[in-house]
Order: C-alpha cells, then sequence, then structure tokens
C-alpha cells in the first residue's frame, strides 16, 4: 500500500486577495491553500503549542 503524499515540497501557481493556488511538486495535486492546511495530518511526535513554551 502507497502512503498518502503530505504536500511539503509545493510552489505557487496564482494568488488573489482571498485564495492562493498551489502545486505539489511530488504529486501533481492543485489545490488551494486552505485544503493543504485540511489535508496534511499532524506531525507525529508534536503536540505543543507556542502557549506552553
Amino acid at each position: 500500500m502507497t502512503e498518502a503524499c503530505r504536500h511539503r515540497r509545493t510552489r505557487l501557481i496564482a494568488e488573489d486577495d482571498a485564495t492562493t493556488y498551489v502545486e505539489c511538486l511530488d504529486c501533481g495535486e492543485l489545490f488551494e491553500t486552505a485544503e493543504l492546511d485540511q489535508a496534511l495530518p499532524p506531525a507525529p511526535g508534536f503536540e505543543e503549542d507556542l502557549s506552553d513554551a
């Protein structure tokens, strides 16, 4: 079974006042940056935020 792409390497395709579109350099998927934030699972082993600092 193949692992899902984590979209770590992206390049800017287009942007306007409301939206930024990027392309994943690994798998070729195009998406809005808001979708990228929702699509990625949290990094394993990192469960702190700046309020814990």
